[in-house]
């Protein structure tokens, strides 16, 4: 590539997106922390949290660049 030393601008348009919906990641923790949980509250008397409850999908609305994805 030869570049003449002017100013070489970038051809990308920062307002050209796609909105996207996408699930939200889990923490690498999650299944310990529930178990550490659930035996906490085995050993102080309590019903441990059915999984249902921590399995929970959250979603989230992103802005993907379709000029540099």
């Amino acid at each position: 590539v030869f570049i003449d030393s002017t100013h070489v601008k970038a051809s990308a348009n920062k307002r050209k997106f796609e909105k996207k919906i996408v699930r939200k990641e889990s923490k690498a923790y999650e299944a310990r922390l529930q178990d550490e949980i659930n035996k906490d509250r085995e050993d102080h008397g309590k019903n441990p949290f059915p999984p249902d409850k921590f399995d929970k999908e959250e979603l989230k609305e992103i802005k993907e660049s379709t000029t540099d994805p």
